[in-house]
């Protein structure tokens, strides 16, 4: 993701560019942007002077009339308007900063952190940091608290507390400017945005789990798990120890997604909708819940739902081993086998060359009795409700949805 020292973001793809640049500012690099009688530099940002002082680096610029790389042609312009040359102009429309001579450029804060974040710009434990997906982001008021806070930190082990003070916790989305269950209600048309398809049932679920004060947090996120390895990491990721409830967003964007929220004790329940087949509240078993397809498909899924849904606890290690099945298949056309073995809708057929993988995210619910007492003194659920948080969600839904 990204760490942010002052007021300059550094993301992991630029970090060759700063650790270039700093080195261009020992060998005076800087000096020989300025004193041009024809032209000027102008950058829109500090990552694009950044940029210009790796790219002059590796050319080996030596100013005046040499040559400029064609990767910086355009930011070395003959001056319009006001503009005056021999000058470094950084920023857009009425943002931007002229700097007439070096020691004015040295004041800016790109320049001091080329200088005083030098020993950090290029150091394993910075770009640790920023290639941190599971942050928002990292954020240090300045170098010397990145200074305190890496050292001695090695990259791979735990954050120690000096470090984690600085993380800035990723959160999901409030979902309350569009599902206020509380003050709104609902048509059919409008509740099937809600809980009718996969996707929105994991956004809100997960959204409305944060909007009731259970201060969801991501604990980890995996891309493109597929194959042996990647069905290895999904079953590590679901089974590992978390010290709080978990709500894992399993989600393939072409198929399906679905949520398997996680108990302390190591049990899970899977919570889900499908679009153009069944909403959340259908595969919970409220009487509230929605269901469009019939005959045999119908049956075949009431029967998974016996096993799989209705809060039930799920008999994990065996959805983990099928879903395995699932991702070891070379492409979706080929999964039509492994996925009627799935408890999401059977008779659905592939015709691409997708891959059978998933995204992952783990959202791990730190304050989860939060969330069961506002549904508590609201009468949404009664005091001796201890099931899964999920579950209180949707019976909330249930209370909002269309007669």
């Amino acid at each position: 993701m990204t760490v942010q020292v002052g007021s300059l973001v550094y993301r992991e793809k630029n970090l060759p560019q700063h650790a270039a640049a700093v080195q261009a500012v020992s060998a005076g690099i800087p000096a020989l942007l300025f004193g041009s009688s024809t032209k000027l530099w102008k950058f829109v940002d500090a990552d694009a002077l950044v940029k210009a002082l790796a790219v002059l680096l590796q050319a080996k610029w030596v100013g005046g009339l040499a040559a400029t790389p064609g990767a910086v042609a355009l930011n070395y312009a003959a001056p319009s308007g006001a503009e005056k040359p021999g000058t470094v102009r950084i920023g857009r429309g009425q943002a931007v900063v002229e700097y007439s001579a070096l020691l004015d450029l040295q004041q800016a804060e790109v320049y001091q952190a080329l200088v005083q974040g030098a020993a950090w710009l290029g150091s394993p434990g910075f770009a640790a940091l920023a290639a941190d997906t599971v942050a928002e982001r990292w954020r240090f008021a300045d170098w010397s608290e990145v200074a305190t806070a890496l050292q001695g930190w090695v990259p791979g082990t735990a954050y120690p507390q000096q470090l984690t003070a600085h993380r800035v916790i990723r959160r999901p989305e409030s979902v309350l400017a569009w599902y206020d269950p509380v003050h709104t209600t609902f048509s059919r048309s409008q509740f099937r945005n809600f809980f009718g398809a996969c996707g929105p049932t994991a956004k809100y679920l997960i959204g409305r789990v944060q909007d009731l004060g259970g201060q969801v947090e991501l604990v980890a996120e995996e891309k493109g798990l597929y194959g042996t390895n990647g069905a290895a990491k999904l079953t590590q990721l679901v089974q590992a120890n978390y010290p709080n409830p978990v709500l894992i967003n399993v989600v393939n964007d072409a198929i399906h997604e679905f949520v398997l929220e996680r108990a302390t004790d190591g049990t899970a329940a899977l919570f889900q909708g499908y679009i153009g087949a069944y909403d959340a509240l259908w595969w919970a078993e409220f009487d509230r819940g929605e269901v469009t397809i019939g005959g045999n498909e119908l049956s075949t899924l009431r029967n998974l739902r016996t096993t799989y849904g209705g809060g039930r606890a799920v008999p994990l290690p065996t959805l983990l081993a099928n879903l395995c099945t699932f991702m070891e298949v070379d492409q979706l056309r080929n999964a039509g086998i492994a996925w009627r073995a799935l408890p999401f809708l059977p008779q659905q057929h592939f015709n691409d060359d997708g891959l059978p993988c998933f995204d992952v995210r783990v959202w791990q619910v730190t304050q989860p009795q939060a969330v069961l007492n506002a549904l508590r003194v609201r009468h949404v659920i009664d005091q001796q409700f201890t099931s899964w948080l999920s579950l209180a969600v949707l019976r909330e839904a249930e209370n909002a949805a269309p007669q």
